[in-house]
């Protein structure tokens, strides 16, 4: 094997974290496992530059920008992007220096079926490695579960087993992405102006017959329309837009939850909170612990 090629610059804020734990030979032959993962907190100097690594790198963006050279093409990677790499390949990753920081989870990982996961999701992503969560944090989450398992790891192979689980549905959660952006590409003009309105007005109160009649349409076309082209019902997008701002001022203010579910645009504190601990299975009590 070819030796490997690697320069970087930690440039990081002093509450990062980087993990390398050492997977199971079980896990190794039979699964996916994870090689490193971490938190990143990036500073104007960060960098990376590698080849010939047999890993898989998936990096998800929280906030600030990056910019990443890959398979000879440049791409800007914002809040809610994820790239996914083939490390063999020849890449370059920074902060963005327009940003100036650049906020990140990721994870390095490997296992035979891990190839056939990336190649559909390359297939699904015409051949590009970045794609777009827009408001679906499910595989930050999923990264940060990782590190919690991780940090208090046994090295057993029930973590790599619990690990393995978080990793398919990361890659999975990447090809289903790449698959709604290549649809929203195509979106309706009625399915597109409801996701702005929402995106806009979420914080109050809309129904359908608001939204219909915003964008001048018949309610139950508007329905059927927006599920086919989404997959959420409009209801659902909404629910989904105010739990990702509800999620930002838990982890960037000290507001109240039940100030924060009012701001946000829910009028229950209880519909909230029963809402926020089944889309994240902990109460945002908990949540705004973890940050």
């Amino acid at each position: 094997m070819e030796q490997i090629k690697l320069r970087y610059e930690l440039d990081l804020e002093p509450n990062y974290i980087w993990l390398s734990p050492t997977a199971t030979q079980a896990a190794k032959k039979s699964i996916p496992y994870v090689q490193e993962l971490g938190v990143f907190p990036c500073r104007e100097k960060y960098y990376t530059e590698r080849e010939r690594l047999p890993s898989f790198l998936i990096k998800y963006c929280i906030s600030g920008g990056g910019l990443l050279e890959y398979d000879g093409k440049r791409y800007a990677v914002r809040s809610g992007h994820i790239f996914w790499l083939d490390c063999m390949k020849k890449q370059h990753y920074c902060t963005d220096p327009g940003e100036g920081s650049w906020f990140i989870v990721w994870v390095h990982f490997y296992g035979e079926e891990c190839r056939r996961y990336y190649d559909l999701f390359l297939q699904q992503n015409d051949g590009m490695p970045v794609v777009d969560a827009g408001a679906d944090e499910s595989v930050r989450s999923s990264i940060e579960m990782l590190v919690d398992i991780y940090r208090n790891a046994n090295g057993t192979l029930t973590d790599d087993v619990r690990a393995a689980s978080l990793l398919t549905g990361i890659m999975s959660s990447c090809i289903l992405y790449a698959d709604m952006s290549a649809r929203h590409s195509e979106l309706p003009a009625y399915v597109q102006a409801a996701r702005e309105y929402i995106n806009c007005h979420y914080a109050e109160k809309i129904s359908l017959d608001v939204l219909a009649r915003e964008i001048s349409v018949n309610k139950f076309y508007l329905q059927k329309l927006f599920r086919r082209s989404v997959g959420l019902s409009p209801n659902e997008y909404l629910a989904t837009v105010r739990l990702q701002e509800a999620k930002r001022l838990l982890r960037s203010t000290d507001l109240p939850i039940s100030q924060i579910a009012m701001d946000v645009g829910f009028g229950s504190i209880g519909h909230f909170i029963e809402l926020f601990k089944a889309r994240e299975q902990m109460p945002p009590s908990v949540y705004r612990r973890r940050w």
